[in-house]
Parts: structure tokens; sequence; C-alpha cells
């Protein structure tokens, strides 16, 4: 019993100091990044009837529909948006030490959640509104409800992180298969059922929207494909998962390797179910042409708990007292919180910029009527205007002509363009020599259509807008 309330109050500081240290930075100025804008735009899109945002098909509901919420009952969808993600973390570093203390005991569950609580990524991720920490907490909640016994609400679960972020939806395939190793029939038609009454709407949906039940899935996959960020700009080889794990996340990491070879030689029928969580998101995420930082998120946890189980067993080779066991978690808390800091101060923008906050903001400013095309979706966090997007969902040669023609045909439907070539909007694939000339092109129509209002560079990025001369309110 003592034991128990010890690891309990090990536990609590852990979160507590995980919440605490991100509270501190907070409140703070941090950068509306691209795919939060997407978000909060689908969520203002959704609460309005299509009045407000926009909204890209190819993106899972769950975060737009709960930055929707908060934005429909008057809460600032950036800032609170903000404030949930670190609650969900706290659920997430919890969750982590009670299944590592179920699959390898209470010391590494505790670090475990230590290496979670302070790991870089998660640290950075916390101040946005991205869909990894939601889609962590929902996957590790399925898999603690089902050792639980409750599978019914693990797949409710498991549907709700398919919903944060589609590639979670392996882990229902994993616990089933999972279950039915163990020929717990019942508990796995349990599991999937649960996850089917979340999910089956979302594919009935996508079914009457789009003409097919994976037709969402299916156009997310190609963007990805054909997603320069992915397959350029951040294009990495198949090994580097591993290489940021050990030299961005902690380099007690390395540790995992005898953490492995404890687990073989200790290994019971428990072990499965981590070993398949830990194993078939990290092949599928190999195996994809677009490599993320972010997305080893998904695995991370499993990872922790595989490090920290080698990190335990050595230091019980040497010493198994818990005097010694408190001041080596002290230690480490200590080396692993200030890399998160360092990462955190070497890759978030410190302060804004002044000229992009202030074209971020030109649709409010402006006050154009008729429609208003952008390349930025961050512009949904800066606005309540019905946003139509020159990027989507691929900018590339084709899609510039069809806006070209759109112009063209649709000029007085049109009251204002916002284009840069910064945010990644409407830059060219490389491998079409054409596509800078259409763009060239696209420019010069508007130039010739419409009035250019804005027009500022900073460092290799330019921003412009073109309004309509007959479209803005007298006075803007």
């Amino acid at each position: 019993m003592r034991e128990k309330k010890f690891e309990r109050c090990l536990i609590l500081v852990i979160v507590v100091l995980a919440v605490v240290v991100r509270l501190f930075f907070a409140f703070s100025f941090h950068e509306v990044w691209w795919d939060s804008g997407v978000y909060i735009g689908m969520g203002k899109y959704l609460f309005s009837g299509g009045e407000s945002g926009l909204f890209e098909h190819i993106r899972p509901p769950l975060v737009p529909i709960g930055l929707g919420v908060l934005w429909l009952v008057g809460l600032d969808p950036v800032l609170f948006g903000r404030l949930v993600e670190i609650v969900l973390m706290a659920g997430v570093v919890y969750l982590t030490f009670a299944l590592g203390r179920d699959w390898f005991g209470a010391r590494t569950g505790l670090l475990a959640a230590l290496v979670v609580a302070f790991s870089p990524i998660f640290f950075y991720l916390s101040f946005h509104q991205y869909t990894e920490i939601p889609s962590v907490f929902f996957v590790l909640l399925g898999l603690y409800l089902a050792a639980k016994g409750c599978p019914f609400s693990a797949g409710l679960s498991l549907g709700l992180a398919f919903l944060a972020k589609f590639p979670a939806g392996m882990f229902i395939g994993i616990l089933a298969l999972f279950l039915f190793a163990q020929k717990k029939w019942s508990d796995a038609l349990f599991a999937v059922s649960g996850f089917a009454l979340v999910a089956v709407p979302y594919f009935a949906a996508s079914w009457f929207a789009y003409g097919g039940v994976f037709a969402t899935l299916a156009a997310g996959q190609s963007a990805i494909d054909l997603a320069l960020g992915c397959n350029v700009l951040r294009y990495r080889p198949w090994w580097y998962y591993f290489y940021w794990l050990v030299f961005s996340e902690t380099k007690l990491h390395v540790f995992a390797i005898p953490g492995l070879f404890f687990t073989v030689k200790n290994w019971s029928r428990k072990h499965v179910l981590w070993a398949l969580s830990l194993a078939v998101p990290l092949l599928y995420f190999v195996q994809l042409h677009c490599r993320d930082y972010r997305y080893l998120t998904l695995f991370l946890p499993f990872v922790a708990m595989l490090s920290a189980f080698g990190v335990v067993r050595l230091l019980e080779w040497k010493s198994g007292k818990k005097a010694v066991f408190v001041l080596v978690l002290l230690m480490l808390g200590g080396w692993m919180g200030h890399t998160a800091l360092l990462f955190y101060a070497g890759n978030e923008v410190q302060q804004p910029s002044v000229l992009l906050e202030r074209y971020l903001g030109l649709p409010d400013e402006l006050r154009p009527i008729g429609e208003v095309w952008v390349s930025h979706p961050s512009m949904a966090a800066y606005t309540d205007a019905r946003l139509e997007k020159v990027y989507y969902p691929i900018y590339d040669e084709g899609l510039a002509v069809d806006f070209l023609r759109y112009l063209r045909e649709n000029n007085e439907r049109v009251g204002a363009v916002f284009l840069d070539n910064c945010g990644g909007g409407i830059i060219c694939p490389p491998n079409e020599a054409s596509c800078p000339a259409r763009t060239d092109e696209l420019i010069t129509t508007l130039d010739r259509n419409f009035v250019r209002v804005f027009d500022e560079q900073e460092g290799r990025c330019w921003y412009r807008a073109w309004v309509r001369a007959d479209a803005v309110i007298p006075g803007h």
C-alpha cells in the first residue's frame, strides 16, 4: 500500500510539472501554423453553416469540431485550443505511466511518463492546435480501457483517435488482432463495434458527400504523395525516425537496445499488445515517402517504455533502492526538461512578424465584398469571413490555370485575393517547369483586373493583396 501511494505521488508530481511548465509559455506569442489555421477555419465553417472559415475534406474532423465548439461559445480557438492540448498532454503522460506500469512495472511506467512529459516534440506541439496530441491521448486511453476490461469503450476511444488523425485508426486493428489471438472473441467484437459507432457515420458522410466510403482517405493520401513539403522540402530517408529519437528527442533512447534485450528475456503474453503498438505504426510511417518529425508521436510512448525498461533494469542490477531510483529520476527529469526547453527555444518563433501579422489580418482590415481567395489558411484564425482556397489541394500548373480561368469568368464575384510565397500555398513543384510562368500570368491578371492594395517583402517572402475596385466598404 505504501509503495502504491509513493507511485501515485511521483506520477502526480510528473503530471503537474508537465502542465505547469507548459502553462508558463502558454500565454505568450505562438505562431499559428498552417495546419492549425486549417483546423480553426474548418471549425468556423462547420459551426457557421459555411458562412465563415474554410473547409478541406481531406482533414480528420475531430480537432476542427473541438475548435469550432470553442469558437461557437465565444472563446478564442487559438488560445483555448492551446490550453486543451496541454490538458490532453497531461492525460498522455498519465496514461503512459499506467500502461507502462501494467506492461513493465511501476518504475518503468514512471520513467516512461517522464520521458514523454519532456519529449521535445510533444512539448513543442503542446502550443499548437495539431492532431498529434489528441490522437495519442485517445489511442492510449483506448488501450488503457481495454486493459481494464472495457472493450466497447476502448473501441469508442480508438474511433475518436481515428477521427483525430486517420493513421491512428490502425490501433483498432492492433487491438482486435491481440484480442483474437487471446481467443477473446466477444471482447474483440465489442471493441470493433465501439470503433464502428464512431467511424461509420464519418464513412457514411464521405460516401454521400464525395461518392465513396474511403474517398476522403484516398484524397488525403494523394495530397500527401504530391505535397511539396513532404517530398522535397522536408524529405528524409527511412531511418530518420531513429535519428530523431536519439539526437532530437533524448539520448536516453539508446537504452531501448538493452530494454529490448530484457523484454525478450522476460517475454510474456502481456507484451504482445505493447510490441504491436510500437511496431505497426513505426513500420507504417517508415514506408511513407512523407516523413515528418511529428509523426513519431504515435509510437513515441511505446518507445519511451522500452527505453525506460532498459534504464530501470540496468539500474536495478546495480542498486534496487528506492532512493537511488528517485535520485536518477530527478537527474533525468532535469536533463530532459533542459533538452525540451532548448528545442523549444531553437524552433519556436518567439516574436511575431509585424508584417506577417498585418498580412494575415488584412481580410478584417479591408472587409472586401465578395469572395475572398487566400493562399495561406492561417488567415482563418484572424477573421470570421468565409475564405476560398487558392492552394487546395495541391498547387501546381493545373491549379494555377483553373484559378486563372475562374478569375476571368467570375471577375465580378471575387472581392479580394491574398497571395504569398512564404507559407507554401503557391510554391510550384520543381518538376513543373511551366508552373512559375503560370503563376506570373496569374499575378499579371490580378494586376490588370484588380487593385493591388498590399505589396510587402520580408527576406525571401513577399505578401500581396488585390481587391476589386468596387468591392471595398467605403472608409476601408
